[in-house]
């Protein structure tokens, strides 16, 4: 049942003759016409238990036509008790907006029925079909994305069918589906001349099946899905008999002189474009390997920098202030390579739900990691040139924040091996040059400012202070690069400064006074 291998054209026609469509608007032709409690205002459901499959239809009071579609809309965000579908929402995309209509019927049979229908279901061993027509297919496109939620991995999900029936999410829904494996659950079939859609805030997912008089097209490509329904006549708003549609669908196919096949054609045509847009987007988990490359380099540049007695992230800032080499330059393109890459993957990592994001495999975690501790702090020294300042909360991008949010979601203990040389080790906190640099602006203004209350000396020293113990602690625990006490580096100009201004001995100043750090991670 899953759909998700298949392309639109190939699900479209294994569809029509599989003989699942005939089979839903079948029940769903049953039901309607049957009589329910409150049929006029309640939600009507009904389990069909065949050989092969478990049908559950859903019926709906029809929709009225001085109800507007698209107008009325329900705000859901990520709060448990107040969204039923919160873990649909992801890091990037915290809430969305459902058709009030359909939600209301959703939420009216909740506690009720659905419950007790979920737990049923979720049982089953024979593939789940739920399927309406109308506002019951939009409760049943509802229905199922709950469903979803619960289903076990290798159980195989559930094949929601809808004809007829209003969309029921905006942009948001849309773009969190786009990115999740539940969009593949989803098959609607929408008679062109009568189907009840308008523009507006409302957007389609899953699969269409468009009919045209006995042309169909089968796409899943969403902003034609809407070029082709939007602004039809709408005479029949709330039911339209599916059977007769089916029926045209099973005869021969009209000449291709047709003027609905001529609209097909322009949105194909619309649609090969967009495609040929899409595939620029790379396979980012394969492109890994690619990019692996520019981090080769990158760490050959860190080694010819140590050399230089500079360290990679000093060299690095003194080729921006003023042109250095070739070899610079390269690095410089490098570093947009490397950048581009992960903030594109982070940002469809955040677009997908939480309740099914893996985040990243381990392999990629620990590139990512690697990546960030390698690349953020040339990030940084071209944060500071532009005359800037606190980076950590005002200048960080949101692709490192996540990158480390993940890592250590892992619960990856770092290395601290005292027997490992870290002559090649990247420092662990991948905003440590940040800190310097917000360091040496303290250094600057307690030189510079002639005129200085004796409570401002005290804030800007106590500041020295508490970067001092921040690095103690890196060094006692053997995470920081020994790079940052190579002769001409940053760290090292601010403790010259600073060592004037440390009137008390600490174990740190011991450290540097002693020049101990000339053997920190060197193996004994």
């Amino acid at each position: 049942m899953d759909s998700s291998s298949l392309k639109g054209f190939q699900l479209g026609k294994l569809m029509l003759s599989s003989g699942l469509l005939h089979s839903s608007w079948s029940k769903i032709s049953e039901i309607h016409k049957s009589s329910y409690p409150n049929k006029d205002s309640a939600l009507g459901i009904k389990i069909y238990e065949e050989a092969r499959f478990t049908f559950v239809v859903f019926a709906a009071p029809p929709i009225r036509r001085n109800c507007s579609l698209n107008s009325a809309s329900t705000l859901l965000s990520g709060t448990p008790n107040q969204n039923p579908f919160h873990f649909l929402c992801s890091e990037k995309i915290s809430s969305f907006s459902l058709h009030t209509p359909a939600f209301q019927l959703f939420v009216s049979a909740y506690k009720e029925n659905l419950l007790h229908l979920k737990s049923k279901l979720l049982e089953s061993k024979k593939p789940v079909i739920i399927t309406g027509a109308a506002l019951g297919g939009s409760a049943a496109s509802l229905f199922t994305l709950w469903l979803l939620e619960t289903i076990k991995p290798k159980r195989p999900r559930p094949l929601c069918i809808t004809f007829g029936s209003p969309l029921i999410g905006d942009a948001s829904l849309q773009q969190i589906l786009e990115n999740s494996l539940r969009n593949s659950c989803f098959f609607h079939v929408a008679d062109a001349s009568q189907n009840p859609i308008t523009a507006g805030f409302l957007k389609p997912f899953g699969t269409f099946l468009i009919c045209f008089e006995s042309e169909c097209i089968c796409i899943q490509d969403h902003e034609a899905v809407l070029e082709l329904l939007i602004g039809v006549d709408k005479d029949l708003v709330g039911w339209r008999d599916y059977g007769e549609v089916l029926d045209r669908l099973d005869q021969p196919v009209l000449s291709s002189a047709d003027s609905k096949l001529m609209k097909i054609d322009d949105v194909i045509s619309r649609m090969e474009e967009r495609a040929g847009e899409k595939k620029q987007r790379f396979d980012q988990l394969k492109k890994l390997n690619d990019i692996k490359l520019s981090m080769v380099y990158l760490e050959w540049y860190k080694k010819k920098s140590k050399r230089d007695k500079i360290g990679y992230y000093d060299r690095f800032k003194t080729h921006i202030a003023s042109y250095v080499s070739p070899v610079d330059m390269d690095v410089e393109k490098r570093k947009r390579e490397l950048n581009d890459y992960w903030k594109s993957l982070v940002e469809e990592v955040e677009k997908k739900p939480q309740s099914e994001k893996s985040v990243l495999k381990t392999r990629s975690l620990f590139s990512g990691n690697n990546y960030r501790r390698m690349l953020e702090p040339l990030d940084i020294a071209e944060y500071y040139l532009s005359g800037k300042k606190e980076y950590r909360t005002k200048g960080r991008s949101r692709h490192y924040v996540m990158l480390e949010k993940w890592f250590k979601a892992e619960m990856i203990e770092p290395v601290r091996c005292e027997s490992r040389d870290l002559s090649d080790l990247l420092t662990f906190d991948s905003c440590f040059w940040a800190e310097v640099e917000e360091a040496l602006i303290v250094i600057n203004e307690l030189k510079t400012q002639v005129v200085m209350r004796d409570d401002e000396r005290e804030v800007l020293l106590e500041k020295l202070v508490r970067f001092e113990g921040y690095v103690w602690e890196m060094i006692r625990k053997r995470e920081v690069s020994p790079e940052i006490f190579l002769e001409k580096s940053s760290f090292m100009k601010w403790w010259k400064e600073y060592k004037g201004f440390r009137s008390s001995p600490s174990g740190f100043t011991e450290f540097m006074n002693t020049r101990m750090y000339e053997t920190y991670g060197q193996v004994s």
